[in-house]
Parts: C-alpha cells; structure tokens; sequence
C-alpha cells in the first residue's frame, strides 16, 4: 500500500464522517447532528464547527456547563441559522450580521419589537437555510382554509377537520373542547384540556405544510411505565405525530423556529414530539415503539452508516400508542426544564 499524505488522509476521515451522519456536500447547508465522542464538551465541539457554545447549548436545550455523554446526539446549526442565546434581541443578533432589524424581523415572521427567547431559531436572509424555507412554502402550498387543521387519531382511527383558530389566531373554546376528545388515551376514560397554545403552534404547523393530514400518535396520557408524573403529555403539554410525505428531519427543523417548545425527533419510532415549555429543548431519540428513551444511536445503525429507520408497522395502527407514548418523554439524561 502506497504512502498516504496527511491531507488525503484528513479528506478521506472527513468523507467517512459525512457518511457516518447521513451528510452530503450538496447537504453542508441543513441542519447536521454530531454524535458525542467520549470526553468531548460543547466548547470543543462548537470550535470543531465554528459556532459559539452558547449558541450550540441554546440549539439543543442544554445549559453551557452540561456534562455531555458520549453517544448523545446534538444539532448543529446549519449556515444561515441562528438560536438565540441570553440576552439577544431582534436588534443585536442584526447588527451582528450585518443585517437591518426590520429584514430580520420580516424574515421571520416576526414584529420588530418582539421578544425573543433562549433557544429560538431565526433564519438570517441571504442564506441557503432562508432560501430553503421559502423554497419549503412554495413546495407545500398554501392551505385551503388558514387556522383549519385535518387530523386523524392513530389509534382510534378518528379523521377531524377542525378550525383551531379564528381569523385573529386565538385558539376556538370549541376546538380546545373537541381536541381534547381526539387527544384521549387508550382505554382509559380521562380527559384533559389541551394546552390552548399547543393547538395554536399545531394549526401553524398545518398552515405550514399546506393542510395536510396529520397523523396523532400521542397526546393526553396517564402516569404510569415509562411515562413519568413530570411528563408533558401528563399535563395536556405535547403531542407526537408526523405527517405522510413530510421528512420528518423537516418536521423537526420547521418546528424547532418555535420560542420556547421542545422538540423530540423519533427516526425509528417514526414521529416528532412537540410540547410548550418555559424554556426550549431539543433531543433525538433511538428508540422503537415500547422501549425506553434510546439516547445513544444503536450500534446496528452506527454499522450501517446510513442512519437507517425500522421499517414501517404495516398499517399505523399496529402501533401500540402507549408504547409510542411511552417513548416520547424528555429523556431523564436531558432534564426538561419546567
């Protein structure tokens, strides 16, 4: 075997790395997930990619000084992507980019004077990460019918079209009314009351991707097995779903531009977990339907470096939903923060 140089050697590691993380080059714009290394801290790893620690911690819901565990999976803002950190307003994070406080404001949807919050991702115009989210709203089209969310329950087999929010995007006492009978548990004969902002975030998220269905693996449950006292959906906090034709890294991404949410992100399971929070959290999930969090990525999927998911149940309800619910609270290692 012939002599290979530093810089060859350097090319083909990084090569091996982007295929370990499921990247490619015409992909060096999205948002990308580094697996901790054993020993690695967020400063290391945030020099690694020319971010800033407080950034990456505010990216993924972790205080600056967490001790990382290695196998835990963090994303990494992709160009053009920004997550505000303490003390950032609408103002500063402009100037920093050299960029007017209206065009950012505008970028995002957002009014100049809003407040911001730790944790909530901007897109900074100019970038590929702008153009791709633009890109996204043509792709998906527009809604017939703003604020009118169509949903079907998993378990139940329940299809509803529902208008969640009225002309002024105040969530309906009457869907609040209704949604908390489409988000019942299995065989269990409790309600909850959804929270009111939640449903206000879902009809964003159905406006978004042009009304399409969403599919509800989980909402309201009970305390019990893997679901702890402290869970969100406990509390009527949370809902897990997907939605057919949409990736979900892209469910994730969109939802993640939400202030002060977490967003689980379950590739085997096969749905996103969103729930409304004081302050955000982002974590990825290994697990299969019926098992406990999965932090670190499963060794058959590091082998297959592809990153690969289960295979889909035959049919979505041969999912048994309190096993999927069960999965779907914030890992203990990632504490949410109440």
């Amino acid at each position: 075997m012939g002599f290979e140089s530093r810089g060859a050697r350097t090319a083909r590691l990084v090569t091996l790395l982007s295929l370990c993380l499921g990247l490619s080059a015409g992909e060096a714009h999205a948002e990308r997930q580094h697996i901790v290394a054993a020993g690695q801290s967020l400063e290391v790893i945030a020099k690694r990619y020319k971010r800033s620690a407080d950034e990456l911690a505010a990216a993924n819901g972790l205080n600056k000084e967490v001790t990382l565990r290695g196998g835990q999976v963090l994303t990494v803002p992709a160009d053009g992507v920004v997550y505000v950190t303490e003390g950032q307003t609408l103002s500063t994070i402009a100037h920093a980019h050299k960029l007017g406080t209206l065009t950012l404001a505008k970028a995002n949807n957002l009014d100049p004077g809003a407040t911001l919050h730790i944790g909530q991702r901007l897109l900074l115009p100019g970038h590929a990460a702008i153009q791709k989210q633009t890109a996204e709203e043509k792709r998906w089209g527009k809604p017939k019918q703003r604020g009118v969310a169509k949903l079907y329950r998993i378990w139940s087999r329940e299809s509803l079209t529902l208008r969640l929010v009225d002309t002024r995007g105040a969530v309906r006492p009457a869907a609040q009314r209704q949604m908390r009978e489409l988000l019942r548990p299995r065989d269990s004969k409790r309600r909850k009351m959804p929270n009111l902002r939640l449903l206000g975030l879902l009809a964003k998220v159905s406006d978004h991707y042009g009304g399409r269905q969403i599919h509800i693996v989980s909402g309201y449950r009970q305390a019990g097995g893997f679901t702890r006292d402290s869970s969100r959906h406990v509390a009527g906090d949370a809902i897990d779903f997907r939605i057919p034709g949409v990736p979900l890294t892209e469910l994730r991404d969109y939802c993640s531009h939400f202030a002060n949410v977490g967003v689980g992100y379950y590739p085997r399971s096969e749905f996103i977990h969103l729930d409304v929070r004081a302050k955000a959290a982002r974590w990825t999930d290994w697990s299969l339907p019926g098992q406990a969090a999965v932090l670190q990525k499963p060794d058959e999927l590091e082998a297959n470096n592809d990153g690969s998911e289960a295979p889909a149940p035959k049919t979505e309800a041969d999912i048994p939903e309190p096993a999927a619910e069960a999965a779907a609270d914030p890992p203990a290692p990632q504490p949410a923060p109440n």
